[in-house]
């Protein structure tokens, strides 16, 4: 029977995630659409917010995400005028990515954005309710990560 128990639980935590995860998505998805950012760009914009000026392969190595994948987001971003790229001047082999002054208000309104999200998230729960959330949910983060080692 505790078998039966714990695969029950089990199958909720994992319904709990999908669904919790594929509404968060489409939540970010829907606000991000409308500052004109496509999925993945917020992160990168917010990524060069704190490591402006940073190689593209450091860039795709933080933000996980594959090289090509990472070239195709910064030429679109490239494209819209969030960014600009330059060769570095020790190495030409290496590029260096920069925000432009338009990039850096549109990682503020990203910024401003999942606070936004957050506080939707949030509704109804204390301050202390809130903390134990993210507790929890770092702590089963490193119980997965640990198992992954």
């Amino acid at each position: 029977m505790k078998g039966k128990l714990d695969d029950s639980r089990s199958k909720s935590l994992h319904r709990a995630f999908i669904r919790t995860s594929k509404m968060h998505r489409k939540v970010c998805q829907h606000r991000f659409q409308e500052l004109g950012l496509t999925e993945g760009q917020p992160k990168v914009l917010d990524y060069l917010h704190h490591h402006n000026g940073c190689s593209q392969k450091d860039l795709a190595k933080h933000c996980h995400i594959q090289p090509a994948t990472a070239t195709s987001l910064l030429s679109h971003l490239e494209r819209s005028g969030l960014i600009y790229r330059e060769a570095n001047q020790e190495d030409r082999r290496i590029t260096n990515v920069f925000l432009t002054e338009t990039g850096f208000e549109a990682q503020k309104q990203v910024k401003q954005t999942f606070c936004e999200i957050d506080e939707c998230c949030f509704v109804g729960f204390t301050k202390e309710e809130r903390e134990e959330v993210l507790c929890y949910l770092d702590r089963i983060y490193e119980n997965l990560r640990r198992r992954e080692s």
